[in-house]
């Protein structure tokens, strides 16, 4: 089986994953997946301080998960690149599956087992 990437591939990838391994810095980047915002902004919808969010948003942007705009006397922010996004989704889009596929196995046991219960005789 050819092996899809190499390990320096897989280093890289572990670091960028690590950088949304932290439940606000997912908000973050949920906030902004339309359209730039101002940390003020992004702190707002993250439900975080602005100096939480200004933390977090240095480091996604150290890694290459955000870019920083300055436009007069505001910066905003914005996904690096919206391939980040459409990854994103289509993890999501997994694990969603997943998820079903989870449920409808674990309610067919409950059914089996149940009806097993109810044909032994007491």
């Amino acid at each position: 089986m050819k092996r899809l990437m190499n390990e320096a591939s897989c280093d890289l990838l572990g670091d960028f994953f690590e950088t949304f391994a932290n439940g606000t810095r997912m908000r973050i980047f949920c906030a902004l997946q339309r359209e730039p915002k101002t940390v003020t902004e992004i702190a707002n919808e993250a439900a975080v301080s602005i100096t939480n969010a200004s933390q977090h948003l240095r480091l996604m942007r150290d890694r290459g998960a955000v870019i920083a705009d300055k436009r007069a006397q505001s910066v905003y922010y914005r996904i690096a690149d919206q391939r980040f996004i459409e990854a994103a989704v289509l993890i999501r889009s997994a694990l969603s599956e997943r998820s079903r596929q989870t449920a409808v196995r674990t309610s067919l046991r409950s059914t089996a087992q149940h009806s097993s219960r109810q044909l032994q005789p007491a």
